[in-house]
């Protein structure tokens, strides 16, 4: 041991002071941990001889986010093609094409081509020149006329740091007109696109022992090219990797002897029932649908605001998982859950689920006080095309924003008719609760209404003393005669705003809008019709307490100052009428509508909505009954109605999800500037996929459910499929999941790929089925190794198992590695669903809306229940590949960096964890020997025993600590475990 390797008595290069050189146990426990690695599970290589490298290819190392040009940032995905297409073109386009094209190519550069960037020019090349160029740091400066406004420069800069990724030329032809008919023909037939191909499930070779036709698809290729399959992985084996695969955790010690003990044909299948049954399939499987949906729990950018209750979706997507919900009814509810004629209850929490299933479209980042209000709408549409897109059809649709898509057969035209649909939708966070109970407590309520509660006029204090009504006023006073009148709330005021909740429903009485007309509890909320803003004052008349009237211009959610704070305002001067002004001067010519909200208790009533040119004089003495309340009713019947209502209208679910707003096309942007409006687009979907127009007066969301799940639905079983394939293999069928497109890759089992879409369609959707179907296959259940007699060929003529000769190696992920740790420590709690829990902070994770640091272990919860906060993602997932959610990330990166290593020696959650797992051993086992203790924690960690070689080198570790600090030793050997590659990956 004497040439153990030792920890630096140095950390970041000397600068922090705190640090003190390890103790030698420690550095002991390093040289352990270097034996360990030749024995049993290494740092460097993996036991069985397979790549440390996931799946199938080579990886870079990860990027330091701090200094990489291509890191993810706020708001901004990878510096890709993909970035290129939406980010950088329309500003070549904009600012350089006039003057450096292939028909006019001043200096000698052309920018309407990638091999005229490469070219370069005459002053040499330009990915060399450009940032100076740019920056006017030199004689050259471009533009001439002026520097580029910096939000245009910086994303350039980060494209030509990153090394100007630049997809190859489709043809030296000129981009076509966003407003012309598409006419890709040739891409129209590429195979994505195409009906099911049905092909029969090739022979099985007789003596061959394999019954499920996806091996029979598999061994067919790799036959064709003189391999097989390799054989089956060892029951222990098979059992961790199932387990993680469908649950995300470890087989415990006990798990693992009763699977290993049953000789039954069936034990395997009957194991894989156990797991798809269990509550923790959800959790599990609902990460990876996060991921998809760019997941997280605060809008990041500056102070990273909280996104309120949007927990709720990931707990509504882990009760979907569980309850196996048909995949196109699980597609149905997040696109148009709230216009579905029979939504879905949960039994336990009695929320909505498809209307909760609508958060979907509100999930990503947005900015507080956007300059450009417009321009901050069309980009929060552009996300969510873009997720849309990849995550359901595996198709790059927000490439179409500037110009027709470059390799697919997406005209602008599919964008902006997409682009109507969504931005007639409107947010409302709201009660997501099942009415159906307050209903009934209502109309109990209703059944001994007093007589003076049906007057739906409002009163003066002394009419409402006398019961006596006075009639609404008429709008006779000069300042009224000025203006112009938008709603006086006469009887068909509801054709025209939309009114939601129950203290708004149409039988709680007629009249003008008021929240509190039956009950003070129950909540409500108002909305007008969009209107152009053409005067400068908008004029509300209005009564009510604990309420708010805001202004949302273009669908701005986040009304914060310095610019917006004026739009949003409180309601809380009580039963007198006032009139409550907002000042739009600085908003000409934008789009916009007001909404009340009463989010109970409290209420509001509106009795007139004006346009003006200037403000209006105070104008008192209107009244509004106040509010019944069990506080103040006398009668006890009634009393005990309203108490009874008040308590269930108590903690109601809440969460934000969308609502049909009027429907209205969009006019096409021309570059994707929303200022520069081509002609409208009519409201639809892909015109590569025919489907009926949109013809509601709503938004036409359910029209697009309708068409994704009809003619698009061979696409759309291909591409979910796929992911299933892939997070059982490491990598898909189609190796690039979010593009099914020209550009991504074609299909290594094209056959194999329908073959299982018609499977899932045939099956009623049934995720669940799927699942038993792959696990239960023989190319699932092969071995990682290859057997030593294709060894040779298999390295020729597969050398990146794109054929399946074996199963792939796979690292756990960021969060699953949290959560075996747990597992194995003893500290999991396996509790389901709730609020987030504080992810625990570092002292160097500071900014702008840094949340208090949760606790180390995060309580013990799943890693799914960690907040999702944009700016401030734990440092052990980030380390680990955790995706920035920002866009749909259908393929983690998997990097193989010394970080990782750091990480898992010195972050203090693997130390704490280490601690417990040794106090777990010496509480359940006091009196055991060393090799029972020690074959515990193997079959808990590997599950397998160790080896003889792995007890010796346990034991002369031990005996390195005195008997008085055994529990020291046993925790430092648990971290070693923790720090071998063998329990990081699946083999």
């Amino acid at each position: 041991m004497s040439s153990a390797p030792r920890l630096s008595n140095r950390r970041s290069h000397g600068k922090n002071p705190s640090w003190t050189r390890p103790s030698w146990p420690i550095r002991l426990g390093i040289g352990i941990l270097a034996s360990l690695c030749l024995l049993g599970g290494s740092l460097t290589e993996v036991k069985r001889g397979d790549s440390v490298q996931a799946a199938d290819e080579p990886r870079p190392p990860a990027a330091n986010p701090a200094t990489s040009p291509n890191a993810p940032l706020p708001s901004q995905g990878l510096v890709n093609e993909e970035y290129f297409e939406k980010k950088v073109r329309p500003i070549l386009v904009e600012r350089c094409q006039k003057c450096h094209n292939s028909q006019k190519a001043k200096g000698g550069l052309q920018l309407d081509s990638r091999a005229g960037f490469l070219r370069g020019g005459d002053s040499g090349p330009a990915l060399n020149l450009l940032p100076q160029v740019l920056q006017h740091n030199g004689d050259i400066r471009m533009p001439p006329q002026g520097k580029l406004p910096q939000s245009e420069l910086d994303i350039l800069l980060r494209w030509l740091a990153a090394g100007a990724p630049w997809p190859q030329d489709r043809s030296p032809s000129a981009t076509p007109s966003p407003s012309t008919p598409h006419t890709q023909t040739p891409a129209r037939t590429h195979w994505a696109f195409q009906p099911f191909q049905r092909s029969s499930v090739p022979p099985i070779p007789s003596g061959t022992p394999i019954q499920n036709p996806i091996d029979a698809f598999v061994l067919a290729r790799l036959q064709a090219v003189g391999l097989n399959l390799a054989p089956e992985a060892d029951k222990a084996t098979l059992l961790r990797r199932v387990y993680f695969d469908l649950i995300g955790l470890p087989p415990s010690p006990e798990e693992l002897d009763a699977f290993l003990k049953d000789s039954h044909p069936d034990a395997y299948d009957r194991v894989v029932d156990r797991l798809l049954a269990s509550p923790h399939y959800g959790e599990r499987w609902a990460r990876h649908w996060l991921d998809l949906v760019r997941y997280a729990e605060t809008y990041g950018h500056e102070f990273d605001f909280d996104i309120p209750d949007a927990w709720r979706y990931r707990d509504y997507v882990i009760r979907a998982f569980n309850a196996d919900l048909p995949y196109d009814r699980f597609l149905r509810e997040q696109i148009a859950g709230d216009l579905l004629d029979d939504p879905r209850y949960d039994p336990q929490t009695g929320s909505n689920e498809s209307l909760l299933a609508t958060a979907f479209w509100w999930l990503g980042d947005a900015v507080h006080s956007p300059v450009d209000s417009r321009m901050d709408f069309a980009d929060r549409i552009d996300n969510q095309i873009d997720v849309f897109g990849k995550a359901i059809l595996g198709l790059t649709l927000g490439c179409a924003r500037c110009h027709d898509h470059k390799f697919d057969p997406i005209p602008s035209r599919d964008y902006y008719a997409l682009f109507g649909i969504l931005a007639s939708s409107r947010f409302h966070y709201g009660d997501i609760g099942d009415p159906r109970p307050l209903e009934r407590l209502l109309n109990d309520l209703t059944a001994v209404r007093p007589p003076d509660r049906l007057q739906e006029h409002s009163v003066s204090s002394a009419a409402e003393r006398s019961g006596e009504t006075i009639p609404p006023p008429r709008p006779g006073s000069a300042w009224r005669m000025r203006s112009k009148a938008w709603e006086h709330f006469g009887a068909d005021w509801r054709q025209r705003w939309d009114a939601i909740g129950l203290g708004l429903r149409p039988v709680g009485g007629e009249g003008f809008p008021h929240s509190g007309r039956e009950a003070e509890a129950l909540s409500a909320a108002l909305r007008s019709p969009t209107f152009i803003i053409e005067h400068r004052y908008l004029v509300l008349r209005v009564a009510g307490r604990q309420a708010q009237a805001r202004l949302i211009l273009n669908g701005l959610q986040l009304i914060r100052d310095p610019i917006y704070g004026g739009l949003a305002k409180r309601i809380d001067h009580g039963e007198e009428f006032r009139w409550l002004v907002f000042d739009l001067h600085l908003w000409p010519g934008q789009p916009a509508y007001v909404e009340l909200l009463d989010n109970g208790p409290g209420y509001f009533a509106i009795r007139e909505a004006w346009f003006a040119d200037t403000p209006p004089a105070a104008e008192t003495g209107e009244r509004v009954l106040r509010p019944p309340s069990a506080a103040l009713e006398k009668d006890p019947h009634r009393r005990r109605c309203l108490e009874l209502l008040e308590a269930a209208c108590r903690n109601r679910p809440r969460a934000p999800v969308m609502r049909d707003g009027p429907g209205g096309n969009e006019r096409l942007f021309i570059r994707g500037n929303p200022r520069q409006l081509g002609p409208e687009v009519p409201r639809g979907f892909l015109s590569l996929f025919p489907a009926p127009p949109v013809t509601s007066s709503g938004s036409g969301r359910r029209e697009l459910a309708d068409a994704v799940l009809g003619p698009a639905r061979p696409l759309v079983a291909r591409v979910f499929v796929n992911r299933l394939w892939q997070h059982h293999f490491g990598r898909g069928l189609v190796a690039t999941p979010d593009d099914f497109g020209a550009h991504g890759e074609a299909p290594t089992h094209p056959e194999l790929l329908d073959w299982l879409a018609e499977q899932f369609i045939a099956s009623g959707w049934s995720i669940k089925h799927m699942h038993r179907l792959i696990v239960r296959s023989r190319t699932y259940r092969q071995a990682s190794q290859v057997p030593a007699a294709q060894a040779e060929l298999a390295r020729r003529v597969d050398p990146n198992n794109h054929l399946l000769h074996r199963q792939n190696l796979r690292r756990l992920e960021a969060e699953i590695l949290r959560d075996a740790v747990l597992a194995v420590s003893g500290r999991l709690d396996r509790r389901l669903g709730g609020p987030p829990v504080l992810p625990y902070l570092s002292e160097q994770q500071v900014g702008r809306g840094r949340p208090p640091s949760g606790p180390l272990d995060g309580q013990g919860r799943r890693s799914i229940y960690l907040a999702v906060r944009r700016n401030f993602l734990p440092a052990l997932f980030t380390a680990f590949d955790y995706p920035p959610p920002f866009t749909t990330v259908g393929r983690r990166s998997v990097s193989n960096v010394p970080t990782q290593a750091l990480v898992l020696w010195n972050n203090p959650f693997f130390h704490e964890q280490a601690r417990y797992w040794a106090e777990r051993l010496h509480r359940e086992q006091p009196h055991a020997l060393l090799e029972q203790r020690l074959q515990q924690m193997y079959l808990a960690a590997f599950a397998r025993r160790p080896t003889p070689e792995e007890v010796q080198a346990a034991r002369y570790f031990l005996q390195q600590f005195p008997p008085s600090e055994s529990l020291t030793a046993w925790t430092e050997l648990a971290h070693v475990l923790f720090n071998s590659k063998e329990f990081l990956f699946i083999p």
